[in-house]
């Protein structure tokens, strides 16, 4: 395979001398925002901290970290207390949805929107995104980082965007194969609905489909998805894949961290974002190869810095050199859930990851839901499956309740429901419904 940089000098450098580089950034970063941001300097001054603190990449865990409750109570609106230049000086913002009431928001200078567009850059090319290349975006524009991010990035590379965002599907395959699309971004949930689709219709995905690549984010998905959406996009047919990227409101947006073509978990830009990789209980780093939360520190970020930013994301870090050649920046083994997703059902502790890995390996599955019902005594916990008339059900209810008896530790109830019954996805899937 062609192993393709977007910044050779940095992406192939030795880890010393990122570490290096992340030195003098984590110095200058913790300066700038002692004396910029309200937040942080009245923050590290009462708890005795200085910049000069900072000796090595360790020294970071002397300063506290930042949660997604500062956030909503010291960064909103504008940024708030975390802002760290005129208000003037911010281009745009981002947001995310603001479920809880208060959005999270991140804020661009000039040259943060310039540094954004360069690392999506990084990541399509990481991707195998060549110049020529035909991008169906359908991330959703807006606040929402994904849509905008993975757009004006790729005129960088040299490639063209159909901007469709999410909705009218049908419509959406037919410019797939009208416009001869070759790399298609979005969630993996909608991705997985428009290939779903286009195997229902019979469509010849080899004589007719030009996509070579996806580029699924924004949300936990698996690798029997990652499987079923390359099968039937026939994308492997065509040397490609469906490549993992990363990236959240608080960081950049997507542009954090791209999965490259060996497709072993995605390379995370530790010349941008210090990364730390901690037990979600105790706080203490964990080490490589162990699951942990993620944990960022901003280095060049101007607007609206973080310092020991808590995401709630779970990994794996792999700290092995990747065949790409990228052998500083370590690889992330796909989210598996965020601390707040977790399950705790009868002592149990569940990962949505947990349920789509048992769920998806059976092909006769078509799309599932689960429902854990905590509002009544005992509680439920309910997986509705789509399964065509063609398959003997029965036998396949027997096999998922003995593989969520020895792989979850759990007896759910087992709903066998009619096709195309359950909810499909354009954005992010909200396949797991807890009640409490």
């Amino acid at each position: 395979m062609e192993v393709r940089y977007w910044e050779t000098q940095i992406e192939t450098a030795p880890r010393k001398a990122i570490e290096k580089l992340q030195l003098k950034r984590l110095k200058h970063m913790i300066e700038y925002v002692y004396w910029k941001s309200p937040f942080y300097g009245r923050k590290f001054r009462e708890l005795g901290l200085h910049p000069s603190d900072i000796n090595s990449l360790g020294d970071v865990r002397k300063f506290p970290f930042t949660t997604k409750d500062d956030l909503r109570k010291h960064g909103y609106p504008h940024g708030g207390e975390f802002l760290c230049v005129p208000r003037e000086e911010v281009v745009c913002w981002h947001m995310s949805s603001g479920t809880t009431g208060v959005p999270i928001l991140g804020g661009y200078t000039r040259q943060d929107y310039d540094t954004w567009m360069n690392l999506v850059a990084r990541c399509y090319v990481t991707a195998g995104v060549k110049p020529g290349d035909i991008i169906m975006n359908i991330y959703g524009y807006g606040l929402f980082t994904g849509g905008l991010g993975l757009h004006e990035s790729a005129f960088l590379i040299g490639a063209t965007v159909i901007p469709w965002s999410t909705g009218r599907t049908q419509a959406l395959i037919k410019s797939l194969i009208d416009f001869k699309a070759t790399v298609m971004s979005g969630t993996p949930s909608y991705q997985y609905y428009i290939a779903s689709l286009v195997k229902e219709m019979g469509i010849d995905v080899e004589r007719d489909l030009n996509l070579r690549i996806t580029i699924p984010g924004a949300e936990m998905w698996t690798e029997e998805m990652r499987r079923r959406i390359e099968e039937w996009l026939g994308l492997k047919a065509k040397g490609g894949g469906a490549r993992d990227i990363y990236g959240a409101t608080e960081l950049c947006g997507p542009g954090a961290g791209q999965e490259c073509i060996y497709e072993k978990g995605f390379h995370f830009w530790i010349d941008h974002f210090l990364l730390e990789i901690i037990d979600p209980k105790t706080s203490e780093p964990v080490e490589p190869g162990e699951e942990g939360e993620m944990v960022f520190t901003h280095l060049v970020k101007e607007a609206t810095p973080l310092i020991r930013y808590r995401l709630g994301d779970i990994t794996i870090l792999d700290d092995e050199p990747c065949e790409c050649g990228r052998i500083a920046f370590p690889r992330c083994l796909r989210v598996r859930a965020r601390v707040d997703d977790v399950i705790h059902f009868k002592g149990i502790k569940i990962m949505p990851s947990m349920i789509q890995e048992t769920i998806l390996r059976y092909k006769e599955v078509l799309e599932y839901q689960v429902v854990v019902d905590k509002t009544k005594l005992p509680y439920d916990f309910v997986v509705k499956i789509e399964v065509p008339k063609v398959y003997e059900s029965s036998l396949l209810v027997e096999k998922l309740l003995n593989d969520f008896k020895n792989n979850l530790f759990i007896e759910p109830k087992i709903e066998v429901v009619e096709p195309g019954s359950l909810p499909r996805f354009e954005g992010k899937s909200k396949r797991v419904i807890v009640k409490e």
